[in-house]
């Protein structure tokens, strides 16, 4: 091998060992413990059925299944559930789903009387740890604990402008309604 390179492999290597060394003796570092351990919850939000629901026709408490509804009727079932919401950030909405109406049977007087007939759900969401959110429908929780009440009201209208006389003697089922509790970031 000849001197010159021989001479740049020792250069290259004397480079190599100067980097390496240089690295470790240039600098100098320490560490430190960033704050304690910690615990941290999680929040909560559950709905539970509460108190039994109960149908009116008016200010009537009424059995469904035996009362005869009429053209112009409006008959309410309304229903409370109890809110479990805990969270410091916590902001949920509430919706309500009415039962759906069916023909009890394939008869022409069941299937006019649902296709005559309909249903909304509306809510009111009290109690003390629950507060308006500054978005309509949103909700936020006022305070880290604590149970509140939603009271859902579906309604079934038999509207008399749409009645027919081949409702007459018809049938429907009206399905269970839902209340769903959504969590939300929009305040």
């Amino acid at each position: 091998m000849n001197k010159l390179t021989k001479g740049a492999i020792a250069t290259a290597a004397a480079v190599i060992l100067l980097m390496g060394g240089a690295g470790t003796l240039a600098s100098w570092n320490s560490s430190a413990t960033a704050g304690a351990s910690q615990a941290i919850s999680a929040g909560s939000l559950a709905v539970t059925t509460g108190a039994a629901g109960v149908w009116k026709s008016g200010t009537t408490i009424i059995t469904p299944s035996i009362f005869k509804i009429v053209p112009g009727d409006t008959l309410t079932y309304t229903q409370t559930f109890n809110l479990a919401a805990t969270g410091d950030n916590l902001l949920f909405t509430v919706t309500g789903t009415p039962g759906a109406i069916a023909a009890a049977s394939a008869a022409a007087a069941d299937t006019k009387l649902a296709a005559q007939t309909n249903s909304i759900a509306s809510f009111a969401v009290t109690g003390s740890n629950i507060a308006a959110s500054t978005t309509a429908g949103t909700y936020k929780v006022a305070s880290n604990s604590g149970t509140s009440t939603v009271t859902i009201t579906m309604t079934v209208n038999f509207p008399y402008a749409a009645a027919d006389n081949l409702s007459q003697l018809g049938n429907i089922t009206i399905g269970a309604g839902a209340v769903t509790l959504t969590q939300t970031q929009t305040p």
